[in-house]
């Protein structure tokens, strides 16, 4: 019959499945909404990861010297003829396109990202020989030094101010024995040009001659900031080195005409110095592409590079081969490491959030299942197969999850400009399958009839069993292998982010989780069986309630226990690389004001002790001399390193400095002694005579691998300055000086008074300025951005496990309350009863993740290397912020309260008699 007849057509799997979506959209949709949030997550997180690397990287090369970051070759060479003519006999011959092209073709040969990073290579010449001066008294300084260079770009990077550029005037060298009387007995002055303001401040007019040289000309830099600078000393700034006896002295660099090759007559000696600049902005990329730059640089220093042959340099008796060195390798190094530790961070941190979301989605799943079991039972009763209900819903979840992932990925980069991998398309399609893998899990094959599943300790499945003990078994040796990583010499992280690292902290949440699922049910039954006595109802049925008919199970246990977690470990690793990087600069720095140059001597220590604030000035330098360490008759090599006594009240006054031993600082008995370095190795600790040569026999009382605020670079000891002195040694030069300044001072009033004092004759650094830049990196702001972003998501994502939970044990809750309230239960006690039902579990869980909390950073620091991020040689020690801890763990507190509160609030809004009706029809 036709549906004319009142028989209507037999509903489709399509029209059935949109049905039930309408009858109850709002669970769904809030599936989809959180697929697409993880899809986001899982791909802005990435894209922040790498902006923050690569703003980092470009930072911490930046902040290199161009004379520490760029490749520079130096070289010594004669030059025989000034002036190219006279060595070719050609006036339009270039001297310098050998060394240019040789260069250019150097630079070509290196492999990308090498290549790309170098920039064309520039020169400099510096005559040996220097032109020392009386300058006159009005211009403040007792004398002055000019240095002879030649720059062949001279022109491209300076302007003129007065005069003209310098012509070439080159003495063409005469040969033989006849030599000394035809040179010129009155030679014509060579012009040069000199820095505006050094010609200003030493009095200097164009025209004026200097021990046989003119100032052609004066210049100022077109670019003063320009880094080429930095390799040409004195060239865009007047160099000051100021003595305590006799004032100041001046140094300024006088150059020669652009043509000239390095001489103004007779042969000179000359230092040739090249460097190719390092692009800053050109270095970027992950762990691995920066690690293949390490790699390039380190190839390219190890091999030579002619730059030219003898035919071409034409009076050049060898080829033209620079040394090259640089330090940024080293730089590059601390940037793998850094990255790998931010990497892994990243990991760590966003596993929890990540597990609990899954969690959830899985939990949202079964509820969408749920709220459908008697549509879907009756589908079954009808000949519906298991597969082809799986089949719907999972079409259904395609649906759901597809469109959500995809707008949660092209959300993240309008988010997050920057590069799109493949795998990023990977993971959300992997996130896109969730709602439909989830949605079919929870179908059951059979008549979807509502169960017990009372709590125990004891399961009826073996599979329960065998998976709990495989996840507590794969915990234990991923803790095992992550503390025995420093004894087996494992590189885990050398390619990024360390797997193991990251894994470990979820692991060791699902252990802790099945271990607490099998003990809570046993004094949740003995609480029960207390409360069971009392005349209050509340109480005993909503514990016995959470025991008989728990709604959630692992899942809202998994969420606290994982939010809880995640939440503390984000304050204690914070908090930890936060007083890492603060520890490192005060060992960096040694003091509160270092100052680096000078040769500390009493009449300097003398007048930086009268800067206000300053309370002790003293040093620590290497002996200069290589003596004889025995041990028990065994000779071997090292350095000895002595420490004035004022270094013992520095140190004193640099918190946290560690201070050296108060044995170290006697003046009686055998001398005392801190071992350096490798140097402890050197004396087995059943050692029975130790000596020194010249200090005869010493105690040794510590070992430092360093020492506070002074670069050791060998196996060595330290030794009181008066020990030594007394012994028969001299005190070495200071050339690092240590400022001790006094609590409530300025550290850096102190350090500018300091600079102001040496001029530019010294480099002042203080603590203060390297914990800014700390805090100002990007890596840092990242991090701390992580960790309150972990710490909210894991928050939001509780809350929702809880309500989903609430939600999934809804109906039977709603029976019952109906039932209870019909008997004179107040709304006030059911959402008691509620509370009581979840307060268990949540209590519970909330322990254990606080625990867990406070004992992964421990297992973390014993296999993760965090020394990349707080710039330090060593391990950070485990730092606990007890006020930062508290309001962490007491804003999880609140989080669970909201949670429990707003479920206790749902299920206070039952209508009785909808779902008497409802019980009815049952």
């Amino acid at each position: 019959m036709s549906p004319r007849h009142g028989i209507p057509h037999r509903t489709g799997a399509t029209g059935l499945a949109r049905r039930q979506f309408a009858a109850d959209p709002w669970v769904s949709l809030g599936l989809a909404l959180l697929v697409g949030t993880v899809a986001l997550l899982l791909t802005a997180v990435p894209r922040g990861l790498v902006d923050v690397q690569s703003r980092q990287l470009v930072q911490e090369i930046g902040s290199l010297s161009a004379a520490q970051r760029d490749l520079r070759g130096d070289w010594q060479r004669t030059v025989v003829f000034g002036s190219t003519q006279d060595l070719t006999g050609d006036p339009s011959a270039d001297g310098w396109a050998p060394l240019v092209e040789g260069a250019e073709r150097v630079r070509a040969e290196q492999p990308e990202p090498l290549r790309s990073t170098l920039g064309p290579a520039q020169f400099l010449v510096r005559l040996t020989d220097t032109v020392d001066y009386a300058p006159p008294v009005e211009s403040g300084y007792y004398a002055a030094t000019l240095s002879l260079a030649v720059d062949p770009d001279l022109t491209e990077h300076v302007d003129l101010v007065t005069g003209d550029w310098p012509e070439l005037v080159v003495d063409p060298p005469v040969f033989g024995p006849d030599a000394p009387q035809q040179e010129q007995d009155d030679p014509e002055p060579v012009p040069v040009v000199l820095l505006d303001e050094a010609a200003d401040e030493l009095l200097l007019e164009v025209g004026d001659e200097v021990q046989g040289l003119v100032v052609a000309g004066t210049y100022t830099p077109t670019e003063p900031d320009d880094p080429r600078w930095q390799h040409v000393d004195n060239g865009a700034t007047l160099g000051t080195l100021y003595d305590p006896n006799l004032g100041e002295s001046a140094y300024a660099t006088a150059f020669l005409s652009p043509d000239n090759r390095g001489s103004i007559g007779q042969p000179a000696s000359v230092r040739m110095r090249m460097w190719f600049p390092v692009q800053p902005g050109a270095i970027t990329g992950s762990t691995g592409q920066v690690e293949a730059l390490r790699a390039q640089v380190n190839g390219f220093l190890a091999e030579q590079h002619t730059l030219a042959t003898a035919d071409e340099i034409g009076d050049a008796g060898a080829a033209q081969v620079p040394l090259f060195t640089t330090d940024l390798t080293e730089a590059l190094g601390r940037i793998v490491s850094q990255q790998r530790a931010t990497s892994s961070l990243l990991a760590v941190v966003a596993a929890g959030p990540l597990g609990v979301a899954l969690a959830v989605a899985a939990l949202g799943a079964r509820l969408v299942v749920h709220r459908r079991r008697q549509a879907l039972a009756m589908t079954l009763a009808r000949g519906a197969s298991p597969g082809q209900l799986r089949r719907l819903i999972a079409g259904e979840g395609l649906l759901l999850g597809v469109p959500a992932a995809a707008l949660g990925h092209l959300g993240a980069t309008l988010l997050v400009p920057g590069p799109t991998p493949w795998w990023q398309w990977l993971v959300t399609a992997v996130v896109a399958l969730v709602p439909s893998v989830a949605l079919a899990a929870s179908v059951d094959d059979a008549s979807l009839q509502q169960r017990r599943s009372d709590l125990s300790s004891r399961s009826a499945s073996r599979w329960r069993w065998v998976v709990e003990l495989a996840v507590v078994g794969l915990a234990g040796v991923a803790t095992w292998r992550l503390l025995d990583r420093g004894a087996r010499g494992d590189g885990a992280g050398q390619s990024g982010i360390d797997l193991l690292a990251a894994g470990t902290p979820v692991l060791l949440a699902l252990a802790a989780c099945v271990l607490t699922l099998r003990l809570y049910p046993l004094p949740l039954r003995a609480l029960a069986a207390a409360l069971r006595g009392r005349p209050s109802l509340t109480p005993f049925l909503g514990a016995s309630r959470a025991l008989r008919d728990p709604a959630g199970g692992l899942v809202p246990a998994l969420a606290v226990v994982l939010g809880t977690a995640i939440a503390l470990v984000s304050a204690v690793l914070l908090s930890t690389v936060t007083r890492g990087a603060e520890v490192a600069a005060w060992e960096a720095n040694g003091a509160a004001v270092r100052l680096n140059g000078p040769l500390l001597s009493d009449e300097l220590r003398a007048e930086i002790e009268q800067i206000d604030g300053v309370v002790a000035v003293g040093g620590v330098a290497d002996t200069g001399a290589t003596r004889d360490l025995v041990v028990d008759g065994e000779r071997q090599a090292i350095r000895v390193w002595a420490a004035e006594p004022q270094v013992q009240e520095v140190y004193a006054r640099s918190a946290p400095v560690p201070p050296l031993p108060d044995e170290f600082w006697r003046d009686e008995g055998i001398p005392a002694v801190v071992t350096l370095l490798g140097a402890d190795e050197m004396i087995p600790d059943d050692a029975t005579e130790v000596q020194v040569s010249r200090l005869g026999e010493i105690e040794v009382v510590g070992h430092r691998d360093q020492v506070p605020g002074i670069l050791v670079t060998g196996a060595g000891v330290l030794v009181d300055g008066e020990r030594w002195v007394a012994a028969g040694g001299s005190m070495p030069d200071v050339t690092t000086t240590l400022v001790g300044v006094a609590d409530g001072a300025s550290p850096q009033a102190v350090a500018d008074d300091v600079t102001e004092l040496v001029g530019t004759g010294g480099v002042v650094t203080t603590v203060t300025t390297r914990l800014e830049a700390f805090e100002d990196a990007p890596v840092t702001t990242g991090l701390r951005q992580l960790f309150v972003g972990a710490t909210v998501v894991s928050a939001l994502l509780t809350v929702l496990a809880v309500v989903v939970v609430q939600l999934m044990g809804s109906t039977a809750r709603t029976a019952l309350l109906a039932t209870l309230r019909t008997l004179g239960l107040g709304a006030r006690q059911t959402r008691a009863l509620t509370a009581w039902e979840l307060a268990p579990l949540l209590v519970t869980s909330l322990l254990v993740g606080t625990l867990l909390g406070l004992g992964v950073p421990w297992v973390l620091l014993r296999g993760l290397d965090l020394t990349g991020l707080t710039g330090g040689s060593a391990q950070p020690a485990l730092s606990l912020d007890l006020p930062l801890l508290a309001a962490v763990l007491g804003a999880v507190v609140l989080t669970v309260l909201i949670a429990v509160t707003v479920s206790a609030w749902i299920a206070g809004r039952t209508n009785l008699a909808q779902a008497l009706r409802v019980g009815e029809d049952r």
